[in-house]
């Protein structure tokens, strides 16, 4: 019996519940004579063998039919509530030898760039000629994903490959924030000094993709890669609080261009947090500015710039503190105009959303040309 069970088990360990349910059925119809009209049921070869051992064994037993049916059910149940908390998918990249489902890298990369909602979180050694990629998360920063970057800054034979990627980088999606990891902060190895290795994407504390490929489009389709695919759990979130940490303790950095030491900014290299920002601080300086961001569950830090009275607004779509009846918002800023349907009054409605609960403020039509921003990031 306890062949039989182990048989049951790897056969439904790896299916989805409706295929195993649908498998059922057709043990329920089959007598055990008939059995081998069973054989080739799944797509996968790994699957297959499973189920003809399973079959091998049912001709052994004093198993019927139905008790065999309902045996696959519940087993499949059971595994498939397990794995409701974390599911794990091995990904694979290089020749096909149908040993198992094959979703290629770049397929399941694109998947958790998709899928972001809220936060994004993406750590290569390289990034290069992957349009798919770029474009995926263009659209994620657009429907309003903090998308941050880790990529190797440094190249051992003192060309500028990996840094002008990330040039370009903040020059095609400027809304990217890009870490590098300092000179500085690396310990020394023999003939050099530590890299940027890891390969990962987490996605809203729930998905993480943990590969051997770097983001480029050999290694995303034509190299033969490895990586691990995982679906809810504690190890997307432990990922994120990792990468956290080092930004935190200032172990890697955000990237800063060298168009942000033009004369007319005055950049701070201190950090101060939300609640004690200056009114002091002078048109056109600069602070980072440390919050916390309820989205990560962590502390996050940018770098603001106070903004001109005399200026106009900061376009829609970016990054503000805005002071609003003595309290400080901090968030990607939108507005409209409305009119009330009681007296007729306009006013704006001022949306400041990103890192925590949406808020909507109120602005008179004549308090509006008044109404600014107290400072914005500085992103390029």
């Amino acid at each position: 019996m306890d062949d039989l069970l182990k048989g049951i088990y790897d056969v439904v360990k790896d299916q989805h519940f409706s295929k195993i349910k649908t498998l059922s059925k057709k043990f329920k119809n089959t007598s055990k004579e008939n059995r081998s009209t069973l054989k080739g049921f799944f797509n996968v070869d790994s699957s297959n063998n499973a189920l003809n051992t399973l079959l091998n064994l049912w001709g052994s037993s004093n198993c019927s039919s139905d008790e065999l049916a309902s045996l696959l059910l519940g087993a499949s149940y059971g595994c498939t509530s397990k794995s409701k908390n974390e599911s794990t998918e091995l990904v694979w990249t290089g020749p096909d030898a149908n040993l198992f489902p094959v979703r290629r890298s770049e397929q399941v990369l694109l998947d958790i760039i998709n899928s972001a909602q809220e936060t994004l979180f993406i750590v290569s050694f390289v990034l290069v000629n992957i349009p798919k990629v770029e474009a995926a998360i263009e659209k994620a920063v657009r429907r309003g994903v903090d998308v941050k970057m880790l990529l190797e800054s440094e190249d051992k034979e003192a060309s500028n490959s990996f840094i002008d990627t990330i040039k370009r980088l903040h020059t095609t999606i400027p809304e990217i924030q890009l870490y590098i990891w300092p000179r500085e902060n690396r310990e020394s190895t023999q003939g050099g000094f530590a890299r940027v290795h890891a390969k990962c994407a987490v996605a809203d504390k729930r998905l993480a993709f943990i590969t051997s490929a770097n983001l480029t489009a050999a290694a995303l389709d034509k190299n033969i890669e490895m990586g691990i695919n995982i679906e809810g759990g504690s190890i997307p979130e432990s990922i994120l609080s990792q990468l956290h940490s080092m930004i935190n303790s200032k172990e890697i950095t955000r990237y800063t261009p060298t168009s942000l030491t033009d004369n007319s900014i005055s950049i701070s290299t201190s950090t101060i947090c939300l609640e004690n920002f200056p009114d002091s601080l002078k048109a056109g300086e600069s602070a980072y500015v440390e919050f916390d961001n309820q989205k990560t569950g962590l502390k996050d830090t940018r770098n603001f710039i106070k903004c001109d009275v005399n200026e106009e607004k900061s376009k829609a779509g970016t990054l503000v503190i805005i002071k609003h009846e003595g309290k400080l918002l901090l968030g990607n800023y939108r507005w409209n105009k409305q009119q009330s349907v009681d007296d007729g009054r306009q006013y704006y409605v001022v949306t400041i959303k990103g890192f925590g609960p949406t808020e909507k403020i109120i602005i008179d039509e004549n308090d509006w040309s008044n109404f600014k921003p107290l400072a914005m990031e500085i992103t390029n």
